[in-house]
């Protein structure tokens, strides 16, 4: 069964949907110690996070910055919240979807179970990395579409693979490129979009990789 952890102040709220997501065989945790969230989020080997957006003592632009130094782990935002502006910080930056109060319990679990299908697409063992229909071997740095082997370079495959163990979260450019290419002037430098470029092209799919304005890049959902 999938654990999930609800960060929420109203008691109310908290209370009641653990209650419905353990009807639903979830297990559920919840947590209402602001300043102790990062640590209980990378401490208790949670499948998925539901954040409140207003926390009374700890934002949560802090704590999705504190746990995506060290994890993946999909957060859902709870807000009151709905302008435009809001939901592209969220999706772009920190958070994998957002659900607006007041909500449908249903409309909360079917994104919960569509995000972590959605992370179990992609499995890695010690020697393959697969997403859809594409499979890296990450012992012979080989590159494969349909079970076809796809001729990459050594910086395509790096990338590739950067994006693809993201897991959904965005990469910004400057890591990309000093990781990776091993280069520091990468403010006006185009060399990386090159190489996302032809790794669209040669997997034939422009979609694959999406630019998030022109300063991060991350696997397409």
């Amino acid at each position: 069964m999938n654990k999930i952890l609800i960060i929420e102040d109203d008691f109310w709220i908290s209370n009641s949907l653990k209650i419905y997501l353990e009807n639903l065989e979830f297990i559920v945790e919840t947590l209402n110690s602001w300043e102790k969230a990062t640590s209980y989020i990378l401490s208790n080997n949670y499948d998925l996070v539901i954040l409140d957006l207003n926390l009374p003592i700890k934002d949560w632009i802090t704590i999705c910055r504190e746990v995506r130094v060290t994890s993946n782990i999909p957060i859902i935002m709870l807000t009151a919240k709905t302008s435009e502006i809001d939901r592209i910080i969220w999706l772009e930056i920190w958070a994998d979807d957002y659900v607006s109060k007041p909500f449908s319990p249903r409309e909360l679990v079917a994104r919960i179970n569509t995000i972590l299908k959605r992370v179990k697409q992609i499995e890695v063992s010690l020697e393959i990395l697969s997403y859809k229909n594409i499979k890296i071997d990450l012992s012979k740095m080989q590159v494969f579409k349909n079970n076809l082997l796809i001729n990459f370079t050594k910086n395509e495959f790096e990338l590739l693979k950067k994006i693809l163990l993201e897991d959904w979260k965005v990469v910004d450019r400057e890591t990309l490129m000093k990781d990776i290419i091993w280069y520091e002037n990468y403010a006006f430098d185009r060399t990386l979009d090159t190489h996302v470029k032809n790794i669209r092209k040669k997997l034939d799919d422009k979609d694959i990789i999406l630019t998030v304005r022109w300063l991060w890049y991350r696997l397409n959902k």
